[in-house]
């Protein structure tokens, strides 16, 4: 048995260690095509990429959307702000709150990082066939609408 191979004992039936195996490889293709690149964290894309597809949102629809509290999504609207990649403005319907959208630019930034990483991800499964990587992502977006527990 080679040095690094380990037996994983009751670990490899368990859902959460297998997502923290592939989530190292997903992490390094991320960086590599999208974060480095745009200088964002993983929130901050997907949030980026939340405000591409929905112009006009309020922030708070955005935190309940990538399960993060609300302060926390003011930060990264602060700093997607700060890189020019979006914009607040007053809401037209409720004149206490805001109505966030991606920039231009954030809109171009989104764009060509996500064609990346569509492509860096299509070699990375290449050894799935298209109904395993459409079956994979299939039960991810099940698992990921699964309600969460109270804590």
């Amino acid at each position: 048995m080679a040095s690094h191979s380990l037996k994983e004992g009751g670990l490899g039936g368990l859902l959460g260690y297998r997502l923290a195996q592939a989530r190292v490889s997903t992490n390094a293709v991320f960086d590599q095509h999208a974060g480095a690149p745009l200088g964002l964290k993983p929130v901050e894309f997907s949030m980026l990429a939340l405000l591409c597809a929905n112009p006009g949102v309020a922030p708070a629809k955005l935190a309940r959307a990538l399960a993060i509290s609300r302060p926390q999504a003011t930060q990264c609207l602060d700093r997607l702000e700060a890189k020019g990649l979006a914009q607040r403005q007053p809401s037209s319907t409720d004149g206490r709150g805001f109505e966030v959208s991606a920039t231009a630019e954030g809109e171009r930034s989104a764009k060509l990082a996500i064609e990346a990483l569509q492509a860096a991800e299509r070699a990375q499964l290449a050894s799935l066939s298209a109904a395993e990587h459409g079956m994979l992502l299939e039960l991810l977006g099940k698992l990921a609408r699964v309600p969460r527990a109270a804590g």
